[in-house]
């Protein structure tokens, strides 16, 4: 299996009424919190979740080839 490998993201932070935005530079997602560290900690969640299901929509798209890929081959028989 593929070690994970760290990956700097950017991001800036803003007050948005009594609220502090953290916001993704690199992809978009963005969150919130009373204060620096947990918007920080809050988009650092978001940003685990988005990964996440990305990947398992990737996957799932991987699994549905397949699968047409199997039934493919099963006519050609």
């Amino acid at each position: 299996m593929n070690e994970s490998v760290p990956y700097k993201i950017k991001y800036e932070l803003y007050p948005d009424d009594d609220m502090i935005v953290a916001r993704c530079l690199d992809i978009d997602v963005a969150s919130d919190g009373a204060t620096e560290e947990e918007a920080l900690e809050n988009l650092r969640e978001a940003i685990e979740l988005y990964f996440e299901r990305n990947a398992e929509a990737a996957l799932g798209e991987i699994r549905e080839d397949d699968d047409a890929s199997s039934d493919e081959d099963a006519l050609d028989d």
